[in-house]
């Protein structure tokens, strides 16, 4: 049998699996054979090392490889200030945009095939070009947006509303979001929101956002505006930062500020906080309220008065601290699973979706690369189908 046949692995192929794999799901009898046939006493089966392939979260192929490579996404080398720490990713960040940049690829194929024009934004506003309000607007134009895009009907939209909202926007004009707190639809893989937030990967066809959605809801809102302002940009990220973080990197300070006009705009804001202070409301209970009112979290409105000297480093701090206690209560909560179908087509752009359908039905794509992109199989991939059009109606 196959699964019996013993493979040599070169030692300094195990001394770069074991710096780069995951190590959390090796007993002490895998870290004792992992020795014992870096050492070269015996060699390993191919049924051993497809389950070391999967405990360690990488590719079965690295095994027989002659030297180590480097597989650290370039995305990475982007990081922002705050993630600067982390020097290596995860096995889960990694096969994430393995994932994203796998369908980046489709999406790009696609439009060059079916005569689709480069979008023209894409990269169309580098740092030391434009000032920030000039970035909101040239964004608000092309994604169609109000300076109060977020009410409705005299009431504010919801976070989660309100990223629907805007993440619709960007589909309609050809950026690429996906959503996902799991590596794919492996519930054992979750995403470290502490690990990123978000990134972006440019591309003048394909622009692709991803948010990952273990970070709260307001959190994810703010970091697919973010994110937006990263590809008018043109430069690619890792995001783990947060507006109250004090960035000095340009392109950082700049899509931070143009994320804030985005949700916040600033002459809206200073209307409601002089209104608050008319009505002699104090500074944390003005951020309180001037936090229902806008879709973001009381830290971002609490920049956003700090930036504006309207409340103090030590008001501003006080507010920060409460803000993380909580965010650790909820954190420990859990959630529910929810119907699976329109989970998985939540994570999935739909204009990507309804393209890969069309590609399919044509015959220039077949059903096996659409399961594949997508995480499905011939039973679920027409679901996911039928679930998208049913939220469409």
């Amino acid at each position: 049998m196959a699964a019996s046949v013993r493979v040599p692995v070169n030692a300094s192929i195990w001394d770069w699996i074991t710096r780069i794999g995951s190590l959390k799901g090796l007993s002490p009898d895998d870290q004792r054979n992992i020795e014992r046939w870096r050492a070269g006493e015996t060699d390993p089966t191919v049924n051993q090392l497809s389950q070391f392939s999967r405990k360690l979260r990488i590719p079965f192929g690295y095994f027989f490889l002659n030297e180590p490579i480097e597989d650290t996404p370039a995305v990475f080398a982007h990081r922002t200030i705050a993630n600067a720490a982390i020097v290596k990713p995860s096995r889960d960040l990694i096969d994430t945009i393995s994932d994203m940049q796998a369908i980046q690829d489709w999406v790009r194929q696609d439009a060059l095939e079916t005569g689709l024009e480069r979008l023209p934004f894409v990269g169309s506003c580098p740092v030391g070009r434009v000032t920030v309000a000039m970035l909101a607007q040239k964004i608000r134009q092309v994604l169609g947006l109000s300076l109060k895009w977020f009410v409705k009907n005299g009431r504010s939209l919801s976070a989660e509303d309100a990223f629907a909202t805007l993440r619709g926007c960007c589909e309609n004009a050809g950026v690429v979001v996906m959503l996902n707190g799991i590596v794919g639809d492996n519930t054992h893989r979750p995403l470290d929101a502490q690990e990123f937030r978000a990134f972006a990967l440019i591309d003048e066809y394909a622009p692709l956002i991803f948010i990952n959605r273990t970070d709260s809801r307001r959190g994810q809102l703010f970091s697919l505006a973010h994110e937006i302002a990263h590809i008018w940009v043109g430069a690619e990220e890792l995001y783990n930062d947060t507006y109250h973080y004090a960035s000095n990197a340009p392109v950082e300070v700049l899509c931070n500020a143009v994320a804030a006009e985005l949700l916040i705009p600033r002459s809206l804001f200073n209307e409601r906080w002089q209104d608050a202070v008319r009505n002699c409301i104090d500074a944390p209970d003005a951020v309180e309220v001037l936090a229902r009112e806008f879709p973001v979290s009381q830290v971002v409105i609490a920049r956003r008065a700090l930036d504006g000297m309207m409340i103090s480093e030590q008001e501003y701090q006080s507010i920060v601290d409460k803000s993380r206690r909580h965010w650790d209560v909820q954190k420990t909560s859990g959630g529910s699973g929810g119907n699976y179908y329109n989970t998985k087509q939540s994570r999935l752009d739909h204009r990507f979706l309804e393209r890969l359908a069309a590609s399919v039905s044509e015959g220039r794509t077949s059903y096996e690369e659409a399961y594949r992109l997508t995480g499905s199989n011939r039973k679920t991939f027409p679901k996911i189908l039928d679930s998208m059009g049913e939220r469409g109606r």
